[in-house]
C-alpha cells in the first residue's frame, strides 16, 4: 500500500489523465455499444415463468409483457359522442404506431365491466408484447405524445404503468445532496468535502459504464442501474471519508503531504480494500439464489463497487496530493477548529470508558425501543399509490380506485334501501 500511494502522489497528473480518459471512454462506448437492461416478467422455474413461455410458444407474444391502463373520465359521461370518438381514435392510433400492443377496449360489448355504473370512468387494457426496458420506455413515450394530442371538453386521460412514469429527480440525488450537506459540516471545509463527492462520482461513472457493457453478455433487470448508484453512493463517500479523514490527522501532527498520503493509504486504505472485498463477497453471494434477476443485480452491483474502492485507493491519492496543505481551504464561516482531545466526543468516549455497563444496558434500552415498530410492520409490493401526485401513473390509480369506492357507495346504498323496504313492509 505504501508503493501505490507513493506512486499514486508521485505521479498524480497521470492517474487523474488515466481516470478522466477511462470516465470518457467507458461513458462513450456504454453508450454507443452498452448492453439492454430488461425487464424481467417472472423468476426461473416458477409457474409465472412458465406461463410466459408457453405464451410465447403457442403463439401469443403478445400477452407475455407488461399490462398497462388508460384510464379516462368525462363528466358528460364516457359514452358521450364526443368523448367515444376521441378515445376511440386514440386507441387506433396507439394500435398503429406501437408494435405488439393489443388493446381491451371499454366500448367493446364483451369490456362493458370497464366502465364505472354511473358510466363516468372507464379504463382500457393494453397489453404488450415482451421486449427490452428501453423498448418500454420509448412505447411509453410514443404513447404519452398520442395522449397529448387527444382533444375532448371535459375529457381527462391518465396512463397507468411505470413506463409512463416520468421522475427527473431519483433519490440517489437527494441522498448525494445529503451527504455534501453533512460533509460540509463535519470538515468544515469545501475542499474536504469535496474529495469525497468527487473520487465517489468518477468510481461512480466508471462502474456504472462497465455494468452497461458486460449487460451485453449478462442479463440485467431494468433497477440494475438504480442499485448501482444506491450502493456505490454509500460505500464510494464512506471509503473516501475514511481516507481523508485519516490524511487530515497525519498532516496535522507534522508530516509533509506526501508522508500523510503514504500513512492514510497504509491504514485506512487497507480497511477500504478489506470492506469493499468484504461487500463484494456478500454481493455475489445472491448468486446462490440462482435466479436471472438476482445473477444480474449481484454481478452489476459488485463491480460497481469494485470500480468505486479502485477509485478511492488510486484517485483519491492523487487528488490529495494536488490538495497538499490546502486540505482546509473554503472553510465555513466562523468553523470551529478540529477537535484536539478536549471536545464532546472525547469527553463522551472517556464517560463511557469508565461506566461501560450502564452505558451498555442505555444502548441496549434505546436499541430495543427503536425497534419496536417492527412487530408492527407489514410487508408488501408498492404500486402506483406510492407515486407523487401529479404523476399519470398515480392519477390513474386514483381514477380507478374512485370508480370502485363508487361502485361500493352504490351497492351499499342499494342494499340499505332494500333492508329498509323490507323493513317497512313488516
Amino acid at each position: 500500500m505504501q508503493k501505490l500511494a507513493r506512486a499514486c502522489y508521485s505521479h498524480r497528473r497521470a492517474v487523474l489523465a488515466v481516470w478522466i480518459i477511462l470516465l470518457v471512454g467507458l461513458s462513450f462506448l456504454a453508450a454507443s455499444a452498452g448492453g439492454v437492461f430488461k425487464v424481467q416478467q417472472g423468476l426461473p422455474g416458477s409457474e409465472s415463468e412458465k406461463a410466459f413461455d408457453l405464451l410465447k410458444a403457442k403463439g401469443f407474444g403478445n400477452r407475455a409483457g407488461i399490462q398497462a391502463q388508460v384510464a379516462f373520465t368525462s363528466p358528460d359521461g364516457v359514452k358521450d359522442p364526443a368523448v367515444q370518438q376521441a378515445m376511440e381514435q386514440l386507441f387506433t392510433k396507439i394500435e398503429r404506431d406501437v408494435s405488439g400492443v393489443t388493446i381491451s377496449s371499454p366500448y367493446a360489448a364483451e369490456n362493458a365491466r370497464q366502465i364505472s355504473r354511473d358510466g363516468k370512468i372507464a379504463y382500457a387494457e393494453l397489453q404488450f408484447r415482451d421486449r427490452s426496458s428501453a423498448d418500454y420506455q420509448s412505447a411509453g413515450d410514443r404513447i404519452v405524445e398520442l395522449r397529448d394530442q387527444v382533444k375532448a371538453p371535459g375529457l381527462r386521460v391518465e396512463l397507468g404503468n411505470e413506463i409512463f412514469s416520468k421522475q427527473e429527480f431519483g433519490s440517489e440525488g437527494i441522498g448525494l445532496i445529503l451527504a455534501m450537506i453533512i460533509l460540509l459540516v463535519a470538515f468544515g471545509s469545501l475542499l474536504a468535502m469535496g474529495l469525497p463527492i468527487a473520487t465517489a462520482l468518477v468510481g461512480i461513472g466508471c462502474g456504472i459504464a462497465v455494468v452497461k457493457l458486460v449487460a451485453n453478455s449478462v442479463n440485467m433487470p431494468d433497477f440494475t442501474t438504480q442499485a448501482v448508484l444506491m450502493i456505490s453512493i454509500g460505500v464510494g463517500i464512506d471509503y473516501a471519508l475514511f481516507i481523508v479523514t485519516r490524511y487530515r490527522e497525519v498532516l496535522d501532527s507534522g508530516r509533509d503531504p506526501e508522508s500523510a498520503v503514504v500513512v492514510a493509504l497504509d491504514t485506512a486504505g487497507r480497511a477500504v480494500l478489506f470492506a469493499g472485498t468484504t461487500v463484494v463477497i456478500a454481493l455475489l453471494g445472491l448468486l446462490i439464489l440462482n435466479t436471472e434477476t438476482f445473477r444480474g443485480v449481484a454481478i452489476g452491483t459488485s463491480l460497481g463497487v469494485l470500480v468505486t474502492m479502485l477509485a478511492s485507493v488510486t484517485l483519491l491519492p492523487a487528488l490529495l496530493g494536488f490538495v497538499g496543505r490546502n486540505i482546509d481551504r473554503f472553510g465555513l464561516p466562523r468553523r470551529k477548529q478540529r477537535d484536539d482531545g478536549n471536545g464532546f466526543w472525547h469527553r463522551w468516549a472517556g464517560f463511557i470508558q469508565k461506566r461501560r455497563w450502564p452505558g451498555f444496558l442505555g444502548a441496549l434500552v434505546l436499541l430495543v425501543l427503536i425497534a419496536l415498530p417492527v412487530f408492527s410492520m407489514r410487508l408488501g409490493f408498492g404500486d402506483a399509490g406510492n407515486k407523487p401526485a401529479g404523476d399519470t401513473s398515480r392519477e390513474a390509480y386514483d381514477l380507478l380506485a374512485a370508480s370502485d369506492r363508487a361502485s361500493t357507495v352504490r351497492c351499499c346504498s342499494r342494499r340499505k334501501r332494500r333492508a329498509a323496504h323490507r323493513t317497512l313492509r313488516c
